[in-house]
């Protein structure tokens, strides 16, 4: 029998053999640099291949006998006492020299108090502790072996733990790191200090890693096209390889809150780079996508490139006496905040109390009627229809939002509240928010109510347009109907989604002077071969521009508001907002602010725009009202 002692668990510790019924240590001196003999005992264990060996005792001498002294083991042995040693009993080296061995299962790293998996202060666990890792020159190589290990991508930043995430107060597990970037694993590297110890924290070290997936192009770092880590850079995932499961986890890495729609772009060509070939197999509760497994993908090429949306909020709650009645809390990244109650109204808790189990809403009370509460204030203006199955897909704005009061949150009454009203289910709230029989349009599961999916009411119930004869001039007619501008395209399901329930058959037909889908022709198809998912992207839908200039990307900010475009003022607006202005623009992810000439008759819409870094939409950037 063979066993490893003192290390805190089975695979690691002073290596300890059983003859004749006693236990007894193995010894070995240090000229033997290959330590064979480690391979073999992890190997014998099942404990993976090894992290470290020594003969200097490391894990303490042993007392009693020292059964064996191996040498010149080949590393291929099947049992530690078939390598060629001098007999049972017999040897040339005291306790001193009991050997230890610490096997890859018995190692484990992490990075903690950085907010998730991928950034903190980086701690390893030995001997049943965790404990820091301590460096005087710290550098990217060493980051870049830990994030590749943990399955975060490439390093982004190294740093001394202190001045980020704070000193650590357990031991030191490991010091003095020198790596090429190349390893494996952190301890492929050179270290020269195998604690722990208890030492000072002065030279904690932490990192940051990229991440190994991101969602690009979206208004938000929530949504938008799949990208995945591929050695040193970024590849896009085929549509075909991802599922709701892998959405939860990517959702749930970035981040995020609930996966609200994953898609197709339908068009292979969208994205730059290589492409990832395998396919993601996850049971949807994996902390990291890297986790999941990866498999051959189920059938050649590549339709489409995979878009994922999620919410930008990790909660919903209500503050108050009743789950279904209070102040309203939002989570983001980890913090619960109250919501102003500026702009909050009866659709956008319909929405609410339905995501919470509540039934319909039946009242939204003034601000601060359920008290002021003491968290901080969220300013996000919700601009749900009250159709919506969950308040993420709302669109939401900061930009222009006036300022909150102090103590004035939203608040709601939900009918959950009442006794004997059953809470409905969602599809029969949304329905009976509109009369039977009437007919409205709408543009849903894009990023706002201008650009989207063509739905229509009527006979009670929401249906998508049928896409099989949809063009231009038909969705010309949408945007008309909805005030949203001119139609710019007529995307087909790969871009919105499909929708749900059975498509609306009489759609495609109009010449485009239509007022409304209701006066175009009827059409004498019947039936939808290609399903529902008509599209419409209007103008309205990309109101912002660069005015004045040589050029799309260069020129005057200019928004446009209540149908009239207008200058945003240089007054306290932040360096960081033209570059989320360029990188709306699809115009790169850098720019910079000048003064615009004087003389511009075009009124002063904004100022004090405070985008900050990382921003992917102007309208999620604080500033002074409209």
């Amino acid at each position: 029998e063979l066993r490893l002692v003192g290390g805190g668990g089975r695979c690691a510790g002073r290596v300890e053999v059983k003859h004749n019924g006693e236990w007894g240590s193995v010894c070995n001196y240090d000229f033997d640099w290959d330590a064979h003999w480690a391979t073999v005992v992890c190997r014998q264990l099942r404990c993976g291949t090894v992290a470290r060996a020594s003969s200097y005792a490391p894990f303490g001498q042993g007392t009693g006998r020292i059964w064996l002294q191996p040498f010149f083991c080949r590393g291929t042995e099947e049992m530690l006492q078939e390598c060629p040693h001098f007999g049972w009993g017999q040897h040339h080296c005291g306790h001193e020299r009991d050997v230890g061995v610490t096997c890859r299962e018995a190692v484990e790293m992490r990075l903690v108090a950085g907010g998730g998996p991928c950034a903190g202060r980086v701690e390893v666990k030995l001997r049943g502790h965790w404990g820091s890792v301590a460096d005087d020159v710290w550098d990217t190589e060493d980051s870049e072996v830990v994030c590749q290990q943990l399955g975060c991508g490439s390093a982004a930043d190294s740093y001394a733990a202190a001045a980020s995430f704070g000193k650590g107060d357990g031991p030191v597990s490991l010091a003095l790191v020198n790596c090429r970037g190349d390893e494996a694993t952190l301890w492929d590297c050179e270290i020269r200090g195998w604690g722990p110890y208890d030492a000072i924290h002065d030279f904690d070290v932490a990192v940051a890693c990229q991440g190994f997936a991101r969602l690009v192009g979206g208004d938000t770092t929530c949504a938008g096209r799949l990208e995945v880590r591929k050695g040193q850079t970024w590849a896009s995932v085929c549509e075909d390889h991802v599922d709701i499961k892998a959405a939860q986890v990517v959702c749930r890495e970035l981040g995020c809150g609930t996966v609200l729609a994953v898609r197709g772009t339908g068009q292979s060509g969208a994205g730059t780079g290589p492409l990832w070939d395998l396919r993601f197999e996850c049971s949807g509760t994996e902390t990291l996508l890297s986790a999941c497994s990866r498999q051959p993908p189920h059938s050649p090429g590549c339709t489409g490139h995979a878009s994922i949306i999620c919410s930008p909020y990790t909660g919903f709650r209500l503050a108050g006496d009743s789950s279904c009645a209070g102040q309203v809390e939002v989570e983001m990244r980890g913090t619960w905040g109250s919501l102003c109650a500026t702009g909050w109204d009866l659709p956008d808790a319909h929405v609410l109390c339905r995501h919470l189990g509540c039934g319909p809403a039946v009242t939204v009370p003034p601000g601060g009627s359920f008290g002021g509460g003491d968290r901080p204030m969220w300013h996000d203006g919700f601009g749900c229809d009250g159709s919506e199955w969950h308040p993420g897909q709302c669109p939401v704005a900061v930009l222009g939002e006036p300022p909150c009061p102090p103590g004035h949150t939203a608040t709601v009454n939900c009918s959950g509240l009442l006794p004997g009203v059953p809470a409905p289910r969602a599809a029969t709230a949304a329905r009976s928010r509109v009369p039977a029989g009437s007919r409205r349009v709408r543009l849903a599961g894009g990023p706002g109510r201008c650009a989207g999916r063509v739905e229509l009411y009527t006979s009670g119930t929401w249906a998508a347009a049928c896409q099989d004869t949809w063009d231009l001039p038909d969705a010309t007619v949408v945007c008309r109907q909805l005030g949203c501008g001119a139609a710019l395209a007529a995307p087909g399901a790969d871009r919105f989604g499909a929708g749900v329930g059975t498509p609306w058959p009489d759609a495609g037909g109009c010449t485009g002077t239509e007022a409304s889908l209701w006066d175009c022709p009827a059409s004498a198809r019947r039936g939808c071969r290609r399903g529902g998912g008509a599209g419409a992207i209007c103008s309205d839908q990309l109101s912002l521009r660069l005015a004045g200039g040589s050029g799309r990307c260069a020129g005057r900010l200019e928004v446009l508001h209540n149908g009239t475009w207008g200058r945003v003022c240089a007054n306290g607006t932040s360096p960081a907002t033209a570059i989320t202005a360029c990188r709306q623009l699809g115009c790169g992810d850098g720019g910079t602010l000048e003064p615009a000439p004087p003389g511009d008759t075009a009124p002063a819409w904004l100022a004090w725009v405070g985008c900050e870094k990382g921003t992917h939409s102007l309208w999620r950037c604080p500033s002074a009202p409209w």
